[in-house]
């Protein structure tokens, strides 16, 4: 029989143990959420049973701040009922000695006595004013509760989650109804809990602090950089407020967005200041080393604030390098050219004067200034009109039910009675595009409400749309159909293979300049004879779309490359209809009605023309940062070919050479580090090198050398995996992301450039989200709010609907577990073994048992374990009979290193060197794992 067993057996029959090892034992086991008396670590002495003080809640309680406290434990003692009686304090040096000496807690000078008697020259002194109780006033007494501690902080943080969630105020929780609503469902938590406001104020401030830990943890552990996002907007009680976002890949390659601030912006929205603010927020996270590019707006501030940005991070940044790191926000772009495409090039000014008419009430004037932009401005006074008063709104909508009703002889038709004209907004994008398509819809139903005898004679008679007109809003929707769609698109966090990407801006750019030179060609000539003719002629001609001089390059010429056809889908447009939208001769994707009118044929050339400068010149300005052009050269599925083949003229094909150039220098330049590194770790596991014939002069520059070979090793390493991925066929895969993160061994410099491309997001479209998610917290009624209280309010609002945090639980839930999992604990068997061991044994025992069958042979020894201590359950040990712990957690740490790279330093914690045998494996106490104690994991 083991001698150890027998030791240990009777070590656990010895029962002068001290309260502290009993509290300290005990303290092992994870408290479940929902926790009674009965699940707090307990101690027995003398056949009376103490729970330590700190665990049981007492409303009102500020704990104990007496010195003594620094040498005893405050316990309570329970009855056989397990509720609380008195409390008492003992001397931890005493207690050690197994000679425990209890004293009344509810003064201390008797606790003080003894101190004084067992410590000579103890920090006691008479004008301490902890002892000092002459001059204080009786605080009445505090009972204790049978509810744990844990217990009433899960209720305090399922609390503030509800405000944070649904928007409520501090106050809610002090309503009467709610009160015996919780007296009702248990008295004993809604005695304890503090509901007031102030106090649901204070553990909001406590739980964002505590989370944003966990929030810096998960970003401490991202796979790549951290891209910002940023946006400037102004809140209902007038104040400045900045959004910044963090866009990143967390370790199993999913997109990530966080909240890192609505931070308030102070004085002028100047450039400087705001970079302020910006690197005020990046230093506050300590994301100082990680910050990869910047997606924002196109206002000229925003250019201004990244140049003082930037050199403030690294100081060799040049303005060039700044350029190259600031993205230029899609969204904004496409909005920039639909307000082009449908106000001309000053759409600014003419916003800004109908917002002052507005402002000002001078309807008539308001009317006549949108009037001016033809059928759209029209349109806009309609739908303003019908809006207007409650009554219009219920007249239009009669008016809709009785055209219903007109159309009985329909089989099947959905009822668009209920629907109301949308509105546009000039600072909701797509807005005038929806309000065109709901318009459209309800065309019928406008013409009759127009007609109304209620309503006839009050619009003025320049505001009625005529059939040209309604014409011509079926072409501006057809134009303006792709921008929202593309919108609508790139708005996404990255899922599979786009919704968001970075690839999708310069292909989403290249697609709308074409589809605008369709227009702009179909509507090159203003008379109607040549159009006539041109339409004439198509029944010779093949129905083929122009285009921008797309060839392909002469190499090519011998391929086949498969591009997507560009012919209208004729046959799932219906009969009736099918002869006006789908004429002969019309450009691909190109649905114009033949006959409108010569002024509005000119008013769609130009609006044509505005779109298209528009677009092109912010096509010009995606060639001011290489990363737009790396993204679809390290796209796999598109690679360089995609450029070459679209970009085929003679003057593209330049571009296609300077895509090339921007990317390898941004390589040498921003990625040269890693190269060097991986450099030198390959040399000290690779050969020795062989020895030179003649030793090198003592008086021969040696820094020179190195200057030489770490230029040659550096061109070669980072040039080897351009051009070896260049030189590879299209991948076919629906996640570039997945397929780099397969192939980071092959291309290991290159593949993190590549990561963190594909982690940049399209749009700044998070800060807008959490602008109109802040604004529904920001009612009429809690317009007092500090900025300070909204930040904390949006940020856990936006932490806990992604996943990186979760309220209310003591314990790991699935919230948390994912959490660990991003942040590669739970994937990487060393880290977790540091946190969680007992955790990490059982899963060493899962994941063993999955992949092989319990051998059927003798156990092996234990090599590299002095002791394994496992919690007592019986289905483990059959298991750990034939289980050799080290090397299954080496088998599982190969695994790992497949598709991650394990941490150098925590992998060389695990290989250490074999310590004598005689190792057991120990089964009777339900404490965690000890691997090695003579060298202890949680030493490291």
């Amino acid at each position: 029989m083991d001698t150890s067993l027998v030791s240990s057996a009777f070590s656990l029959m010895k029962t002068s143990r001290n309260l502290s090892s009993q509290f300290e034992s005990g303290s092992v086991a994870t408290v479940p959420d929902n926790a009674t008396i009965g699940d707090l670590p307990l101690a027995v002495w003398r056949n009376r049973r103490y729970v330590l003080e700190e665990s049981l809640s007492r409303k009102g309680s500020k704990g104990r701040k007496s010195w003594i406290k620094l040498h005893g434990l405050f316990v309570v003692e329970l009855d056989a009922n397990d509720k609380p009686l008195n409390a008492h304090w003992v001397c931890r040096l005493c207690d050690i000695k197994g000679q425990a000496v209890f004293f009344a807690a509810s003064a201390t000078t008797s606790a003080a006595d003894h101190l004084r008697k067992v410590f000579e020259g103890s920090p006691v002194a008479d004008s301490d004013p902890s002892t000092d109780e002459s001059d204080r006033a009786k605080r009445p007494r505090l009972h204790y509760s049978a509810v744990p501690k844990a217990r009433i902080n899960i209720v305090r943080e399922l609390s503030v989650g509800l405000i944070v969630d649904a928007d409520l105020p501090f106050s809610v929780f002090t309503n009467p109804y709610f009160e015996q609503l919780v007296w009702q469902l248990d008295p004993q938590i809604a005695s304890q809990v503090p509901w007031s406001r102030q106090s649901m104020s204070r553990h909001l401030n406590d739980v964002y602090h505590d989370k944003k830990c966990v929030v810096e943890q998960e970003l401490s552990h991202a796979l790549t950089e951290i891209h910002l996002g940023f946006d400037l907007w102004t809140s209902p009680n007038r104040y400045a407020i900045m959004a910044v976002t963090a866009h990143f890949l967390d370790r199993q390659g999913c997109h990530q967005m966080r909240l890192l601030a609505l931070r308030r912006q102070l004085g002028c929205h100047s450039g400087e200041n705001l970079a302020c603010t910006l690197l005020e927020v990046v230093r506050e996270w300590g994301l100082e080393d990680r910050v990869g590019v910047v997606v924002s707006d196109n206002a000229a501030t925003n250019d201004t604030c990244l140049q003082n940005f930037y050199p403030n991070l690294d100081s060799s940044m040049k303005a060039a390098d700044v350029r190259a790191r600031r993205m230029r926000c899609y969204g904004h772009v496409l909005n920039l050219v639909a307000r082009a495409f449908l106000y001309g090039e000053d759409y600014e000014a003419f916003e800004a004067e109908s917002q002052v008419l507005d402002l000002l009430s001078r309807q008539e004037e308001e009317l006549r200034h949108w009037r001016k932009k033809g059928p759209v401005g029209k349109l806009h006074n309609i739908v303003k009109f019908v809006r207007s008063s409650p009554q219009r709104s219920e007249l239009f909508k009669r008016v809709a039910r009785e055209n219903d009703e007109t159309q009985g002889f329909q089989l099947a038709f959905e009822s668009t009675a209920e629907l109301e004209v949308m509105m546009d907004n000039n600072t909701r994008w797509n807005s005038t595009y929806l309000m065109i398509s709901r318009a459209l819809v309800k065309q019928n139903d406008l013409r009759a409400f127009l007609v109304h005898p209620e309503v006839e004679g009050s619009l003025p008679q320049e505001d009625i749309l005529s059939a040209d007109d309604w014409r011509l809003l079926g072409e501006v929707k057809h134009i303006l159909e792709p921008f929202y769609l593309q919108t609508m698109r790139t708005q996404g966090w990255g899922r599979g293979d786009g919704n968001g990407r970075l690839w999708e801006v310069l292909t989403g750019v290249e697609y709308l300049l074409e589809h605008l030179e369709d227009w702009k060609l179909f509507y090159n000539d203003v008379t109607d004879d040549t159009i006539r003719d041109s339409i004439e002629q198509v029944d010779e001609t093949a129905q083929e779309r122009p285009s921008r001089t797309r060839q392909r390059p002469a190499r090519f010429n011998d391929c086949e490359v498969d591009l997507p056809s560009q012919r209208p889908q004729e046959r799932v447009m219906p009969e009736h209809v099918s002869g006006t939208y789908t004429r002969p001769g019309r450009p691909a994707g190109v649905s114009a009605v033949a006959d409108i009118g010569d002024d509005h044929r000119r008013y769609l050339r130009l609006c044509i023309m505005n779109a298209w400068q528009k677009l092109n010149e912010y096509y010009t300005k995606l060639g001011d940062s290489p990363l737009f052009a790396a993204s679809i050269i390290l796209h796999p599925g598109l690679g360089i070919r995609y450029l070459e083949i679209n970009w085929a003229t003679e003057e593209q094909l330049v571009w296609v050479r300077d895509a090339k150039t921007g990317l390898s220098r941004y390589i040498d330049k921003w990625y040269r580090p890693s190269v060097l590194q991986g450099s030198c770790e390959a040399s000290t596991r690779g050969p020795a090198p062989m020895q030179s014939v003649a030793p090198d002069k003592p008086h021969e520059a040696s820094d020179f050398r190195q200057w030489v070979m770490s230029r040659t090793s550096r061109a070669t390493a980072a040039g080897s995996e351009l051009d070896r991925y260049m030189r590879l066929e299209s991948q076919e895969t629906n996640d570039p992301v997945r397929w780099w993160m397969a192939h980071q061994e092959s291309f290991p410099v290159l593949s993190k450039l590549a990561l963190d491309v594909f982690a940049i997001p399209a749009m700044a479209t998070d800060c807008e989200r959490s602008f109109s998610l802040a604004k529904l917290s920001l009612t009429s009624q809690r317009l007092s709010m500090s900025s300070t209280t909204l930040e904390a309010l949006q940020c856990l609002k936006n932490w806990t609907r992604h996943g990186a945090v979760k309220l209310g639980s003591a314990r790991l839930g699935r919230g948390d577990r994912r959490a660990l999992e991003r942040n590669g604990h739970d994937d990487d068997p060393i880290i977790f073994a540091l946190q969680q061991p007992n955790v990490m044994l059982n899963k060493c025992c899962q994941q063993w048992q999955r992949t092989a069958p319990l051998p059927q042979k003798e156990a092996k020894p234990m090599t590299n374990c002095n002791s394994i201590v496992v919690d007592g359950e019986d289905e483990f040990t059959d298991a750990f009979d034939a289980f050799d712990p080290e090397t299954e957690i080496r088998k599982i740490i190969a695994k790992q290193k497949e598709r991650m790279t394990v941490r150098a330093d925590m992998l060389h914690t695990f290989e250490r060197p074999t310590p004598p045998a005689q190792e057991t494996l120990t089964t009777t106490m339900p404490t965690a794992i000890a691997i090695d104690s003579s060298r202890s994991l949680l030493h490291h």
